[in-house]
């Protein structure tokens, strides 16, 4: 009977287990279509931004185009590296993905450039502690960030940034984080975000719409003051972007981790009652034959 009274202890354990780990999926699911949404609408916002720096660049020679975030250095003494992660556990293979990808993203900055220092600027508690353990030179580590990603502290990085690099403390910037594909795929994702390069997007419509759309647009005071207002706020957009992707990433690796552990929660329920029956069989099949047993000896 000590067996029985064990595997119906566990039985409830694992039932109480499956009814957090549901209850965690719906939140995270919840969690990851807002996220969602809010990638979407940024990425719409940088396509827009985009075309509007394609825009300028149609109607203006672009070797008059010059911003000091823009600028390459011939000599490149120190790489920075920002990192994008989580700041939660229970989301699969997640942090460790992100973890992963900063080790490779450092020995790949190292290799091609060999001569540069190299520092890390961490954004997530999981992969500060990561950091710390593998002891990489550490810039600034802001953990200690809000649920939204849209409340993170974007512009002070964006400022932190800007600012060395302006004053020649960095001469790269890099930034990873996890591209938001889908609640099954994420993809890692290494992009440079300064020195800035402008990109065109007109090349995506046709010559004569491409001519047609500078022709119609009139930039006040002049194409050169809207492109150097536009260069600042296109770091921005691209760091509060990777936030946005990384933190839908995690919704939807913690969403799959918690739907496959309460799957998994309700196997083991299922096996461990089947092995209670057939105990309990056993128990009240041994009952029956002593009794019966003791019956016959009776009527001996």
């Amino acid at each position: 009977m000590a067996g029985l009274k064990d595997i119906k202890r566990r039985i409830k354990s694992v039932s109480n287990t499956k009814k957090i780990t549901y209850a965690m999926k719906l939140v995270s699911a919840a969690k990851l279509r807002k996220a969602q949404d809010s990638v979407n609408s940024a990425r719409q916002y940088t396509d827009a931004l985009g075309e509007l720096v394609g825009q300028v660049l149609s109607v203006t020679d672009t070797s008059e185009l010059t911003h000091p975030l823009m600028e390459e250095r011939a000599e490149v003494r120190r790489v920075r590296l920002i990192v994008a992660g989580g700041s939660r556990g229970l989301c699969g293979a997640f942090n460790a993905n992100v973890n992963k990808q900063v080790d490779k993203a450092l020995k790949d900055i190292a290799l091609d450039y060999p001569n540069a220092e190299r520092d890390v600027y961490v954004l997530g508690k999981k992969p500060r502690e990561h950091v710390v353990r593998k002891r990489y030179t550490c810039f600034k580590k802001l953990d200690d960030l809000p649920e939204e990603a849209l409340a993170w502290p974007i512009e002070e990085v964006a400022q932190d940034v800007e600012d060395a690099f302006l004053k020649g403390e960095v001469d790269r910037v890099f930034i990873l984080y996890m591209r938001f594909e889908s609640a099954m795929s994420q993809t890692p994702t290494l992009e440079q975000l300064l020195p800035l390069q402008a990109v065109s997007t007109a090349g995506d419509e046709s010559n004569d719409e491409a001519s047609l759309a500078s022709s119609l647009t009139l930039f006040e005071p002049s194409a050169e003051k809207v492109f150097e207002s536009l260069v600042p706020r296109i770091l921005r957009t691209r760091i509060q972007q990777a936030a946005l992707d990384t933190k839908a990433s995690e919704h939807g690796s913690r969403m799959v981790a918690m739907d496959a552990a309460t799957k998994n929660a309700g196997e083991l329920a299922k096996s461990l009652t089947l092995t209670h029956n057939k105990l309990r069989q056993g128990a009240i099949t041994s009952e029956l034959l002593d009794i019966i047993g003791g019956a016959e000896a009776l009527s001996d």
